[in-house]
Parts: structure tokens; C-alpha cells; sequence
């Protein structure tokens, strides 16, 4: 079965079938961890593939030849260090089983009727598994296994199942199915050698595999009954009715997940400009330069606009200070219109490409949030008439944001977060591999690398391929996006010189805390990026101790080469002469600064901020009702959201990407730099860095300015690498 098989497969069979699909996804990484961590002595090669997401380079994944698949998937065989830690496994398990039972239980399914446990005390930990100590592992895991043997004790669930199992065949059980290919794999484990079957039990985590296993096991079968139960009790007529979901019913969508709280505020003006420089997607907004003639705005409307904020202020004014800033959505131009196709029937989805015009108000007023002006966008596709949309007017008001949402949801998920953070860490993994085992670039650089080649082949395999759940909920085609996707990684590898944090603020003039004070993410990020920056400088000063000596660095003038050639990374304007040659310390500590940073606070900012967005209502996907061309035009903003089925696969799919953490930045593991006096000052130093700088940010998040606490780029928030 090819990948795009797979995932036209996978999104057909989960429709009716999450909960099954869920947990097949929980048992096939218990599955691949068994099979990887016995081949750790013959792992896949590292090599590029252009194939995956063409013409991108990204890492090899072989199929694996021990076993061809495990519950449907194909088996892969992945290249050593590629696969985290049991730990990452746990959390992802837990993760997947709670987004299920989340489901089952806001559908009211045959899991809601087990009168002997409350379902809210099923994990033994309340939080979103983000911060278990390794420590913990074995007694959360040992807890779980017992509470869900309590519930598969239950009368209730029991007499479902007895019902149930009568109307299946073995090759429809997915009890069986996962018990017999864990069997399997135990049959293979048994022609391993028996010295490395001790080493794995030595370690302690054969008991913890043997009782995640159960917990798979006893997942599968809450997951058929979740899901037969489902497909008894579901109406089409109801979920795509002509009726609009109420937000009530988007909010009962959160049994054992908790509400975002986005969801308490979103409406509000202030809080749709807050997103802006404190939302998911903080990296549009730059400062409005000259006039716009997508913009209209009148000085009468805007001096209105100002004073229904409580801000004397004037447009002329405005502009002559630099206190205006828009989000231009051009980017995503080359989108176009997708559709949603379910079992039940096919809708038309809407994207748009608006451009939104916001201010700050005057340095003498007594507070100074940024505050939305208008909202404008085209009348139809080819149209040269742009419809503009104010806070003055009504209804339309709140459609136009929510459209500005959507849209802006899309540029996050396409551009923001896979182009511009997965996609562009990927050409580096294989040459640092291929550095010598010793080099200093590679042991600094492979800690940050960890889980990210087996995350990017989740993303192309199944998340962005035809049939997958980019093509499900977002608003354009599949084929649009990943072009889209790719687009936005060449922009960032074809001028690598240019894309470090504090350059990319300079670029959209965002800079001037005067002009533009509240901006959560510029102010943590430059702390973020300066404890890396002098971390990596203390790191390299060990090693080079001039420019000379990184000149003469035979293996990292190869690495360089290797990212710039069409056989190798494809990346342009990079090194010090721009085509991958390194002369001085100065573009070493730029240039790997930007890669650590990317890979780690990058990400943090743009992957966690996903759990906000699992409110529909707040952050749709997609927009299923053209855009108003009338100001004047009463309809609710509620009617063009996604259905409450869309909605819930949101909620799934975010949860997911948004809730694993997994190792934390700058606490490398005792083994990743050998003794060194001034290595471990200079890291020492790195996490007192980080230290202060979770002080500030923490400080800084109880000002008022801060209308909701900015907690993505909390240090002990931000893992090492890209692992989810």
C-alpha cells in the first residue's frame, strides 16, 4: 500500500471510525519502537530523498524488512537515533487515548454508560502529559493499565462488547488484530539474540512495553465499542443540517480535554489584535509603510474607529508616527477553494486572502493595546473591487475577523509552522550525521534533531497527503497546499543568511518596542535567541580558536558544501559566501544559532500555541460560506463555520501536535558532551540564561498589557527539537 494509499485508506476508514483508527495509530508506535530499539545495531542509512514533498530534501525512511506491517501501516525502518525515547512513546500513547474517549464521551457513545468509574479520573495524572518525570513513568503506566481493567470489568462495557464481538469476524476484531500482531512481533524478538533480549529487560522497559501493550489492548476494545455505538446513533440529517451548531455545542465538544480558554474571549476586538503579536501565528503583522488602496480608510472613520476604543487619535497622525501595522494574507494567494468529501456528502470550502490594518494608540494615552482598524478583501478571486470592514459596522464585523482567522490559521499551519519549521530544520539532519562521530558540530547538533525524521514522515505520509487531515480541514486543496508548504520552506533555505529571529523582526519592522510595545512573542523570543546565541558562541570558542581554524575545518566545509548542493540540502545564500563555505566564527554561530533556535523555541512557539486552536469557533480551518460582500450583511459568523464533525477531527488533530512535550531546551542528556571544564561552564551559564529569562517572561505575563498569559516560549516550555 502506497503512503498515499494509506492515507485516502486511513481518512475513509476514520469517518465513522476514530477511535479505532486512534488507537491502530498507538499500537503501531508500540509496534515501531519494539522493532527500532532491537535494530539499533543496523539502522537505516542516512540519505536524502526528493520524492517525499518534491523537490524538497528530506531524510530516507526505508520500508522495514522484518516486518511488513503492523495493524494496516506499513512498517518502516528508520536511521539510528531517529525514534525518541520511551518516555516521547508514553506520552504520545496517553495522548491518543484521551483524544478518543474525549470524542466518545461528547457524542454520549456506549463508553458514557460505564456507571462503575468516572471517566475524568481514567489518567492517573491531570495534566496534558507534558511534564511527566521519567521517574513516574512506570506507576502512571502501571495505574492506567489498572483503571482501564476496572473499566473493562464494568457490566456495562462488558455486556456491549459480548454483543459486539458476536457480529465481528477475526479480521474485523481489533482486539485480535492488535493481539496477533504483537504476537508477531514477539515471534520475531525470539530469533534475536537472547543477550540483547536481557540488555532490553535490564533497562526496565520491557515491563513498561508489556503494560503499555495491555493498555493497547484494552484501548482497542473501548475503541470498537466507542465507535459501533457511534455509528448506531449517528444522524447525518443533524450534523449537516441547514442549522447552524450553536457555540454551546462547540463547547460540549470538551469532556476530558480542557476548553481552550480562547474560547471565553474571541469575540472581543482586543483579543482578535492580541492574536496578532500573541497567538499562534505572531509572524504576519509588520508595520504599515504607505498608503493602501486595498485599504480605504478615511481620516473620519478612523478617528471613529479610535474613540470607540477610548483613544483620541487621527490617521494622519498614525502614519506619520509608524503606529499602524497590517496583516497581509498575500501569501496564500496561489490557494485555491477545497472541498470536504465525507460518507455522507461533499461541501465546498472557502479560503480568502484578506488584509487586515491595525494601530496603537498615541505614546501618551494611558494604555496602549493594539487595536483593529478594518479588514479588507476581494470581492471574488479576479476582482479589483476590495470590500472593507470596520468595527463600526455590524454582524459582518465579526465575520470578517473570523475570516481573518481562518485564513490566518491556514498561513500558520502551511507556512508558519511545517514550511517554515519542520521542513526547513530537515536538509541539516543528514549531513551532521555523516560528520565524524567526535565533531564537535555533530554533538552539539544531534540532540536537537531528535524524533523530528520520524515526525516529518508522519507529516508527508499521512498529515499532508491526499485523503489526510490537512486535506480534510483545511481550506484548500491538498495539491495547493503542499505546494504552498514547499513554497514557504524555499523562501526560508534559498536565503538562509536572512531568516534568524532578530532579522525576520528587522525585516517586518517590528522592532520599536516604543512604536509597537505589547508584542509577547518578539520580546521572548529575543531573550530565547540571545541565551542561544551566547551559548553556541561559549560552545565554538572551545573548539575554534580563530576563523582560521573554522576555515580549516575540512568535515565542516564538506558539511557546508553538502547543504548547498542540488544532490544534498538545496539551500541558497548560505555561509559566508553564500555558497555553503564557512571563514569566519561569526556566520558559524549565526548560522547554527538560527538552526537550534528553529528547531527548538521556533517551534515551541508555533506547534504548542495549536491547543488554542483546537476551538473551532475561534480558529476554523476552513470557511464554509462565501464572505460577505456587504458590510451591512446581518448572518451570523456561526453559519460558515465547519460542522460539528470537522470540528471534532480539529480538536483530535490539534490535541495531538499540541499537547506532547518532550525533553526541554538546554537540558542535554549527561552523555551528550564528553567531561570538559569550560563545556559544562559554558552550559551551565546557557541554563542560567534560561533561567532569568523564565523569570522575566513569567513577570512580564502579570502586566495588564499582556491581555492573555504568553506562555509558549517559556523555557521550560520549549523541547530540544521537533518531536511532534
Amino acid at each position: 500500500m502506497s503512503e498515499v494509499q494509506l492515507a485516502n485508506s486511513s481518512s475513509k476508514n476514520s469517518e465513522k471510525n476514530t477511535a479505532t483508527t486512534l488507537v491502530k495509530v498507538a499500537a503501531f508506535l508500540v509496534g515501531l519502537y519494539i522493532i527500532y530499539i532491537t535494530e539499533r545495531d543496523h539502522p537505516a542509512k542516512y540519505e536524502y530523498n526528493y520524492n517525499y514533498l518534491n523537490p524538497l530534501a528530506m531524510t530516507n525512511v526505508p520500508r522495514n524488512k522484518i516486518i511488513d506491517k503492523i495493524v494496516g501501516f506499513p512498517l518502516i525502518h528508520l536511521p539510528k537515533g531517529t525514534f525518541p525515547t520511551l518516555q516521547w512513546l508514553i506520552k504520545v500513547v496517553l495522548s491518543l487515548i484521551k483524544i478518543f474517549i474525549n470524542e466518545s464521551l461528547s457524542k454520549n457513545s456506549g463508553l458514557s454508560k460505564a456507571n462503575s468509574f468516572e471517566w475524568t479520573k481514567l489518567f492517573p495524572i491531570s495534566n496534558d502529559f507534558g511534564d511527566i518525570p521519567e521517574g513516574s513513568l512506570k506507576d502512571v503506566i502501571e495505574q492506567l493499565n489498572l483503571n482501564l481493567e476496572k473499566i473493562d470489568k464494568d457490566p456495562e462495557i462488558d455486556r456491549q462488547w459480548q454483543e459486539l464481538s458476536q457480529q465481528k469476524s477475526a479480521e474485523e476484531n481489533l482486539v485480535q488484530i492488535v493481539d496477533n500482531d504483537f504476537k508477531e512481533i514477539e515471534n520475531k524478538l525470539s530469533q534475536i539474540p537472547q543477550e540483547k533480549i536481557d540488555e532490553l529487560a535490564s533497562t526496565g522497559e520491557k515491563t513498561l512495553l508489556d503494560n503499555l501493550q495491555k493498555i493497547v489492548k484494552y484501548s482497542a476494545k473501548l475503541a470498537e465499542i466507542a465507535d459501533a455505538n457511534k455509528s448506531s446513533t449517528s444522524d447525518s440529517s443533524v450534523e449537516f443540517s441547514p442549522q447552524s451548531p450553536t457555540l454551546d455545542d462547540y463547547d460540549k465538544q470538551f469532556t476530558i480535554i480542557r476548553k481552550p480558554a480562547i474560547a471565553y474571549n474571541f469575540q472581543q476586538d482586543l483579543i482578535f489584535a492580541y492574536l496578532q503579536v500573541a497567538g499562534p501565528n505572531p509572524l504576519v503583522i509588520e508595520q504599515f509603510q504607505c498608503s493602501d488602496s486595498r485599504l480605504p480608510v478615511t481620516a473620519e472613520q478612523y478617528s471613529q474607529i479610535a474613540a470607540k476604543f477610548g483613544i483620541a487619535d487621527s490617521l494622519e497622525a498614525a502614519m506619520a508616527d509608524g503606529r499602524l501595522y497590517v496583516a497581509d494574507y498575500a501569501l496564500l494567494n496561489s490557494l485555491v477553494n477545497g472541498s470536504f468529501v465525507s460518507q455522507e456528502l461533499e461541501q465546498q470550502k472557502y479560503i480568502a486572502t484578506p488584509v487586515a490594518l491595525f494601530a496603537v494608540p498615541p505614546t501618551d494615552s494611558w494604555s496602549r493595546p493594539l487595536f483593529p482598524v478594518a479588514i479588507s478583501y476581494q470581492r471574488t478571486a479576479i476582482s479589483t473591487e476590495w470590500i472593507l470592514f470596520t468595527p463600526l459596522d455590524g454582524e459582518s464585523w465579526m465575520t470578517a475577523k473570523n475570516i481573518v482567522q481562518m485564513t490566518d490559521s491556514n498561513y500558520h499551519e502551511l507556512i508558519s509552522h511545517l514550511g517554515r519549521t519542520h521542513l526547513v530544520v530537515e536538509p541539516f539532519i543528514v549531513p551532521t550525521n555523516h560528520l565524524p562521530e567526535d565533531h564537535c558540530l555533530r554533538k552539539l547538533l544531534v540532540p536537537h534533531f531528535e524524533g523530528t525524521v520520524l515526525i516529518n514522515y508522519g507529516a508527508h505520509a499521512i498529515l499532508v497527503a491526499p485523503g489526510g487531515k490537512v486535506d480534510s480541514l483545511l481550506a484548500s486543496s491538498v495539491g495547493a497546499d503542499q505546494a504552498m508548504a514547499a513554497k514557504a520552506t524555499q523562501s526560508y533555505l534559498f536565503n538562509f543568511n536572512e531568516i534568524s529571529f532578530p532579522q525576520t523582526l528587522a525585516n517586518r519592522r517590528v522592532t520599536d518596542i516604543n512604536k509597537l510595545p505589547t508584542y509577547p512573542y518578539r520580546d521572548d523570543g529575543l531573550l530565547i535567541w540571545n541565551a542561544i546565541e551566547i551559548w553556541v558562541r561559549d560552545y565554538f570558542s572551545i573548539y575554534y580558536s580563530n576563523d582560521s581554524a573554522v576555515e580549516n575545518d575540512s568535515d565542516l566545509q564538506t558539511w557546508g558544501s553538502t547543504l548547498v548542493s542540488l544532490e544534498g540540502g538545496r539551500l541558497q545564500n548560505f555561509g559566508d559566501d553564500g555558497q555553503g563555505k564557512f571563514n569566519t566564527i561569526n556566520c558559524l554561530v549565526k548560522t547554527i544559532s538560527t538552526v537550534i533556535f528553529t528547531a527548538s523555541a521556533q517551534h515551541a512557539a508555533v506547534n504548542f500555541s495549536q491547543q488554542e486552536m483546537m476551538y473551532t469557533p475561534a480558529f476554523p480551518l476552513a470557511r464554509y460560506l462565501p464572505a460577505p460582500i456587504n458590510p451591512q450583511d446581518p448572518e451570523s459568523f456561526i453559519k460558515g463555520l465547519p460542522s460539528l464533525s470537522q470540528a471534532q477531527k480539529q480538536i483530535d488533530t490539534l490535541y495531538l501536535l499540541g499537547s506532547v512535550y518532550y525533553t526541554q531546551l538546554g537540558k542535554y542528556s549527561p552523555s551528550a558532551f564528553p567531561d570538559n571544564d569550560r563545556l559544562q561552564e559554558a552550559l551551565n551559564k546557557f541554563q542560567d540564561n534560561l533561567q532569568a529569562a523564565e523569570t522575566t517572561i513569567k513577570e512580564r505575563n502579570r502586566n495588564a498589557d499582556r491581555l492573555m498569559p504568553y506562555e509558549f516560549l517559556l523555557p521550560s516550555q520549549i523541547p530540544q527539537s521537533i518531536n511532534i
